[in-house]
Formats: C-alpha cells, structure tokens, sequence
C-alpha cells in the first residue's frame, strides 16, 4: 500500500493509539490537539512525527485524516479543514455516534471522501498517557460510509488501513444501525453501571458500612463507571434517541424483576436468569469490543511487610505492567488478596506462569 501521510486530529486514547500504531506501521503521521501540552506528550512520547499548530496545517498533504476529537465538535472540525483538504484524501472520525455526524457533513457537501468510522475498542483510562498501539488488534471496527461519495475508491483504501494496518476487523453498516447496536452495548451499559453505583451511594447513606463490602465483583460489574463524566454525557445527548430506547428496555427488564420479587414468583425469576446466561454464552469471547475486556489475576498474600513488592517486583522483572491494582482483605492479619489488572490475555498468562512458578497460589479471572 506504501508509505502514507496521515493526519490524527485528537491525541487522546484512541487517536494517540492510532497515530503509535500508524507510525509504528512506517506511515508519516502529523498530530494536533487543542491541548499543545498533550500534543507535545505525544511528540516526546514518539506517538507522532510532527506536531502541527493547527487542524488546518496538520491535513495539509495528507492521504488520510483521522478526526479523534469529542463527538460534538467532529462535524466543526470537518467544515473548518474543508478547505485544505486535498481531493483525493480520505477523511474519517472515530466517534461512538454516527448518523448526526453523517447527516451534518452530508449537508457541508464536501468535495474530498468522509466516512464515518467507530474502532470498537477502548479503556476505562484515557489521555495519551493510556494510548496503546494495539488497542485495535482483533477489534470490530465500524465503517459508515454515506449512500454516495466523491471518491468511490476511498471506502477500499480506508478499510485496507484499517485491516492491514491496525489489524482490525472492519464492518460496514448504515449509520442509524451502527448507533442502535452502540446504544445497546456501550452506552446504556455505562449508564446502567452508573446507576448501580449510586444506587450503591443511596444505600451508603443509610449504612455507612456499605461502601466497605462493595468490593470484588461489585467493581468488576461497575468498572466502566469509573470513565469520564464529560465524554459519556456527550456521547449520550448525541445518541439520545438510541440510548433512551435502551434504557426503555432495561427499565422493562428490571419491572418485570420487581415484580416477580413482589409476587414470589419463582418461575419467573428462573426465567429471567437463565434467559440472561444463555443470551451471554452467545456473545464473542475471541474479538474486543467497546467495553474493555478485564484481565485480572488474583494473587493471595499475607498481610506483612513487603508483601506486595515481592509481587510487583517480581512481574517488573519481567517487564510486565499492571493496569490495576488493588487489595481484597479479608480481615486484619489474615491472608488476603492481590487484584492485578493487565493489558491482555497474554500478559495475563505470563503473570500467572511465573507467579506460580514461585509458588503463590495464583489464579485467572
């Protein structure tokens, strides 16, 4: 395909992700972002080869642009590089929301190739501090090309980026489906596990005690509310037809639980759990999705001094980071546990090798 010069607009997790993996790749990747210190982290950091001023003077030559700014200034920043955009370029976002960005640059009648695009791939952190060069390895990544473009050929460069490049598996859909199916998996999810947390919070009030007992497998089904409070309201108002139908189902799902607990009805209750284990068993295990998959390995130690160094300095030596950490205690002076969060399925079962292989009774989750 050769060697391209690409633009990433937006360096925070999945543009900074995008401009390493790119450059990685040997293509010539200029950066820009509305915030000059993170551009300049990406620069040092090595994630991009030149950082440019402006929007308008990082397009400028370019045979892709990659727009990875909030959803609600993508159609802004299309209008305001129109006019510097070059006619073959092929340009391209990477928002959780399609169809009103689709619809906005549709009506900008621009003469250079867009089409929506969605890497279904993420992490509960974000900056480029978090960026990862294969955070799309073996992710879905959404493409939603408009019904007629400029250059026809765009949609079969982007895609051959995306596959040979990234190693994402790309699909193409209307835009309005793309954000019903998005609305179902990523967004109501991050409002559902918002939900319980302060639901949690409601209960707290009352019992102080409860926030201490809400560990373990409370923070595995809540962790994605530990994301930014701005970004998820952005991309909610966006989607806001799509994400209140979803929650219109949730809603129905959770009445008709009530009222099955209100009537003692077993049957039903039955019903419910089992239709929801085998709903999940039909979801793919073998790609990423837009909610990161956990990577954890539960380590017990005992509650002495330099107990946990032991542990980290010994996954160090073999240059493994941890994306998390924390302790489950179980009561003062007993053996408790390690919690640690890694980057993947692979590091996880190195970390998992060589602390059994020092004898600790380590175990995947």
């Amino acid at each position: 395909m050769g060697r391209k010069r690409i633009a990433i607009l937006g360096l925070g997790l999945i543009g900074g992700s995008l401009a390493f993996r790119l450059k990685n790749r040997g293509h010539y990747v200029t950066g820009f972002d509305v915030d000059a210190d993170r551009a300049g982290t990406a620069l040092h950091l090595g994630a991009i080869d030149a950082m440019e001023p402006s929007p308008t003077t990082a397009v400028q030559g370019c045979d892709v642009v990659f727009i990875a700014t909030p959803v609600g200034v993508i159609a802004e920043t299309v209008e305001q590089i129109m006019p510097h955009v070059g006619l073959a370029t092929v340009v391209s976002d990477v928002g959780s929301v399609k169809r009103p960005i689709m619809e906005s640059i549709s009506t900008m009648g621009p003469s250079f190739a867009f089409i929506g695009g969605h890497p279904m791939a993420g992490r509960e952190q974000g900056g480029i501090a978090a960026a990862d060069p294969n955070l799309f390895e073996n992710a879905v990544y959404v493409l939603t090309p408009p019904s007629a473009m400029a250059q026809p050929k765009a949609l079969a460069v982007l895609q051959d980026l995306i596959q040979r490049d990234l190693g994402a598996n790309v699909t193409v859909m209307e835009a309005g489906v793309h954000d019903e199916i998005v609305a179902a998996v990523s967004h109501m999810p991050h409002v559902a596990a918002a939900a319980i947390v302060n639901a949690l919070g409601q209960t707290a009030e009352k019992i102080p005690k409860a926030l201490a007992l809400a560990a373990g497998g409370f923070r595995d089904t809540t962790r994605i509310a530990s994301g930014s409070p701005e970004l998820w309201a952005d991309i909610c108002l966006h989607n806001c037809a799509s994400v209140v139908r979803s929650i219109a189902y949730l809603q129905d799902q959770l009445e008709g639980v009530q009222e099955a607990l209100l009537t003692q009805d077993v049957q039903v209750l039955e019903e419910f759990f089992g239709k929801a284990r085998d709903l999940r068993a039909e979801v793919p295990v073998a790609q990423r999705g837009l909610i990161p998959s956990l990577y954890e390995v539960m380590v017990p130690v005992p509650d002495t001094p330099g107990a946990i160094s032991a542990v980290t300095s010994l996954l160090a030596s073999a240059a493994l980071s941890l994306n998390d950490i924390s302790i489950v205690r179980q009561r003062e002076g007993e053996v408790g546990a390690l919690r640690l969060g890694l980057a993947d399925g692979d590091s996880r079962d190195l970390a998992l090798q060589i602390l059994l292989s020092e004898g600790y009774r380590a175990y995947s989750r």
